[in-house]
């Protein structure tokens, strides 16, 4: 009986089904992605034939890890130790379009580099002294069609493909492997190692070899290659990004499942009271009920599961994207197919116990009209079109619903981006800065690292009148916050004026911290305090405010702290420029951008929106208002649709009294962009208040200072109504098809 239920009206089973898919599918996809690349990095530390691997302790990634090269021969005079060979890994941009391109810096006679299999070419230490020599992955190799021999633009200059690797890891055979100290200088990391592959002489020496490291260097880890490929806290982050999306794309399914199990029940409302005449007891018409949502979901579940994977695969097949590489597990498909099998409970649940209340005698007197039972109140308002959106007010509140959490999702996301760029203005505008510079070609500006001579030679452009060379770097678990902005400032640079100390005094040497009026709270502390920043005790001088949120739950430290702890020696992620005549600004800003390719120099107006991180970010929330306009278009076609059956004969008397096909076809139309109208407002709200939500949670409550603008809420909007009219669509074309003779007829 479940099975003919659903078969019933297979339009709107099929719609729903396909609703759940694209959630579950964001899941598999995006948590296939996450694991690949957790086990992207498990495999390199593995494949170096390593049994440990030293890296930065609280760095958030390998590519922002940083170990003087100096401790390599320290490690190798310890008595445990065999041998040592150091390794750098970053993402460098191409001349081929790719922004995320990944090198490894290995020593070309070290044992880690032998994991490279060349199947075609040389290897590096066979090709010294010809030019800048370069391991081409197969991946990336096919992805630029370049062979051995051929030219390769990097930024920071030009490699010669000497040979052409396979690992069997996709992460890897999407990069490329270059000379350690070529990496270094890519890289701009002198006489720095992301890490350390280490050789035991005896692996039971492993304890005593940590003991040492941990005593002698308490700012660095020693990992096994698993702990090492699971402690990389981009992994989590991702992974935590793939659940995030994918659930909220699965609420919205499971809205439209509920508010298809309701209509499937108030359809048959006469059967129900039919079969509870006859003998049926609540309970089992609540099982009848609860199983058709489950069987709904498990089948949404399998192919949803189906359509990630293939997503996947479809992902790793597209040129310069090889290198991500989605991993499957029976764990990721159970997770999948569990989330499927609850969304199927939840969404039945309340049409099911509805159905079981339902009494015989209720039951069969009703009509199946437009109206739903024991109305309270009628909508005595607006013309055809509003009447008939709230003929179903129940099914009109879950559609809204769907539709609000998709749009506000949308809305909250491009107004905490809109705010985090204001902040970021205001920061450097309150320097008095009138141009900012950094790292030419970075991917990311967490990458950026400028040589601090650079700054001497911006000073001496005569137009210029104050430069400060600025480190931003983030450090890991402070106190209770999951991660922590660090600033770095020359305490004599006109910049640093921007932080106005309401406590205690301003910074004046090294090992002294100047705490955000929020992270003070946050972390308790008072002036005369010691906190630990990394593995170094600092003692609190001042609280300073600024009025920019996450500067404020940050803190200042000298710029040479801030170079130690963020592993940036003699760098500095940015060079805040300040002009003697402001109205020069674009002419100067031309000229240091011919003159010095190093650096990416913008008006601090336009910086913000510069970056490569907003960028990515602006991509995000297009991927993410793409997916939840797929998954709202679905459910929007499966609830016109449903009100198109619904009044089948009405359509068929009102195409008999003389209505055109295409009076009938904008009937349905309006009705459907009605709908997702009041489905934007709806998902204004909900942006509004889950940006409030998230801004009282303490520990990124400063990060959150959303700026909802009049072309925020119109972009909503306009992805609203592209939702309604292409969920109207298939109703109103299936509306104006039906005859008028059929339609009278249609039980």
């Amino acid at each position: 009986m479940v099975l003919k239920n659903l078969l019933r009206r297979k339009s709107r089973s099929l719609l729903t089904l396909f609703g759940i898919a694209i959630g579950v599918a964001a899941i598999v996809a995006l948590g296939a992605l996450g694991a690949g690349l957790a086990t992207g990095y498990q495999n390199m530390a593995g494949g170096s034939q390593a049994d440990l691997v030293l890296s930065q302790a609280e760095a958030y990634d390998l590519t922002l890890s940083a170990v003087d090269e100096h401790i390599g021969n320290e490690l190798l005079a310890m008595p445990e130790v065999r041998e040592v060979t150091g390794t750098i890994m970053g993402n460098v941009s191409t001349d081929s379009g790719a922004q995320y391109f990944f090198i490894f810096g290995h020593d070309p006679d070290g044992f880690a580099v032998e994991h490279f299999k060349v199947i075609e070419g040389e290897t590096l230490s066979s090709s010294r002294g010809r030019g800048r020599p370069l391991l081409l992955g197969k991946v990336a190799a096919d992805a630029f069609e370049l062979d051995v021999g051929d030219a390769m633009n990097l930024t920071g200059g030009t490699f010669r493909v000497v040979g052409i690797y396979e690992t069997g890891d996709a992460f890897e055979d999407g990069g490329a492997v270059i000379p350690l100290d070529e990496a270094q200088a890519l890289l701009q990391k002198h006489r720095l190692v992301g890490a350390y592959y280490i050789k035991l002489r005896d692996t039971d020496m492993a304890d005593s070899l940590r003991a040492k490291v941990e005593r002698r260097y308490p700012d660095l880890k020693l990992s096994t290659a698993s702990e090492f490929g699971e402690k990389q806290q981009m992994v989590d982050y991702l992974q935590g990004m793939g659940w995030a999306v994918g659930a909220l794309a699965v609420i919205v399914g499971g809205v439209g499942m509920t508010n298809t199990v309701l209509m499937s029940v108030f359809e048959r409302t006469r059967e129900i009271g039919v079969l509870r005449a006859v003998g049926w007891s609540r309970r089992r018409v609540l099982t009848l009920i609860l199983g058709e949502s489950i069987a709904i979901a498990l089948l949404g579940g399998v192919l949803g599961i189906a359509l990630g994977a293939a997503l996947v695969l479809a992902i790793r097949d597209v040129p310069l994207m090889g290198f991500i590489h989605g991993q499957f597990s029976a764990r990721l498909f159970f997770q999948a197919f569990v989330i499927a099998l609850l969304l199927g409970m939840v969404g039945g649940l309340y049409p099911a116990w509805w159905a079981s209340n339902l009494s015989p005698l209720e039951a069969m007197h009703y009509d199946g009209g437009g109206t739903q039972r024991n109305n309270k109140f009628r909508i005595a308002i607006g013309g055809m079109t509003v009447k008939n959106v709230f003929r179903r007010k129940t099914r009109t509140i879950l559609t809204l619903l769907a539709i609000g959490i998709g749009i506000g999702a949308v809305v909250a996301m491009g107004g905490i981006f809109a705010g985090f760029t204001d902040q970021l203005t205001d920061m450097m505008g309150g320097s008095n800065a009138h141009l900012v510079a950094i790292e030419a070609d970075v991917s990311d500006f967490g990458y950026s690292a400028i040589d601090e001579r650079v700054g001497a030679r911006l000073a001496a452009h005569p137009d210029i009148d104050h430069v400060s060379g600025i480190v931003v770097g983030v450090l890991l678990n402070v106190g209770d916050a999951p991660f922590f902005i660090l600033f770095g400032y020359h305490p004599q640079e006109a910049a640093i004026a921007h932080y106005k100390v309401v406590e205690g005094s301003p910074l004046s040497a090294n090992r002294q911290v100047v705490l955000g009026s929020q992270a003070a709270e946050m972390m308790s502390s008072e002036i005369g305090d010691t906190v630990r920043l990394g593995e170094s005790a600092f003692r609190v001088v001042g609280i300073y405010e600024t009025g920019v949120g996450y500067e404020e739950m940050g803190a200042l430290v000298t710029r040479r702290d801030a170079q130690a702890l963020s592993g940036k020696p003699r760098q500095v992620s940015m060079y805040a420029i300040e002009l003697h005549d402001p109205d020069k600004a674009t002419e100067v800003r031309d000229w240091l951008n011919e003159n010095f390719p190093e650096i990416d120099v913008s008006v601090t107006s336009e910086f913000a929106e510069s970056l490569p991180d907003m960028r990515a970010a602006t991509a995000m929330m297009g991927g993410l208002a793409v997916l939840m306009a797929l998954v709202g278009a679905v459910g929007m076609t499966n609830t016109v649709l449903m009100s198109v059956l619904e009044r089948t004969r009405e359509i068929g008397v009102l195409r008999a009294l003389g209505w055109s096909r295409r009076r009938v076809l904008n009937m349905v139309l309006k009705e459907s962009l009605f709908l997702s109208f009041l489905g934007a407002l709806t998902g204004f709200l909900v942006g509004i208040g889950l940006t409030l939500l998230l801004a009282s949670i303490p520990a990124i409550s400063g990060l959150i200072q959303a700026n909802f603008s009049l072309s925020l809420f119109g972009q909503a909007l306009i992805i609203a109504l592209i939702l309604g009219s292409l969920g109207g669509l298939y109703p109103a074309w299936r509306a104006t098809r039906l005859r008028p003779i059929e339609a009278l007829r249609y039980e």
